[in-house]
């Protein structure tokens, strides 16, 4: 897709590369110079390449314009790297648990399940 658009809206030649692999490889091989851009979701430059967990994570986890701000930041400081403008697709994760039991258990939302979590404890 981005080849396509790069294609349609500029003078720039490009080649395409397919089957790099996932996001590590993709990563070095832009580190490295080997590449000169590659799509990749904030999420997974969080904790993928930036490994932060814990506390920082659910700190920026509700709030998708703070986690894009700190790779943001975190990607110029650290690698010199600028990320561009999201795209605005979003690859939210969400659970999904068969429907009789959801309606058995009351679970309509991941806190309702939550809240089951804890008063079987």
């Amino acid at each position: 897709m981005y080849a396509e658009l790069i294609r349609g809206f500029t003078d720039l030649s490009i080649q395409s590369l397919t089957g790099l692999g996932g996001t590590r490889i993709c990563f070095e091989a832009l580190v490295a110079g080997r590449i000169d851009c590659y799509p990749e979701y904030t999420g997974t430059a969080l904790l993928a390449i930036l490994h932060l967990t814990g506390t920082g994570e659910q700190r920026l986890a509700s709030n998708r314009d703070s986690v894009y701000q700190y790779v943001r930041r975190q990607f110029e400081s650290r690698y010199g790297l600028e990320w561009l403008s999201p795209i605005g697709f979003n690859n939210a994760y969400a659970l999904m648990m068969r429907r009789r039991q959801a309606q058995e258990l009351g679970i309509h939302s991941i806190s309702d399940l939550a809240d089951y979590i804890k008063k079987d404890k």
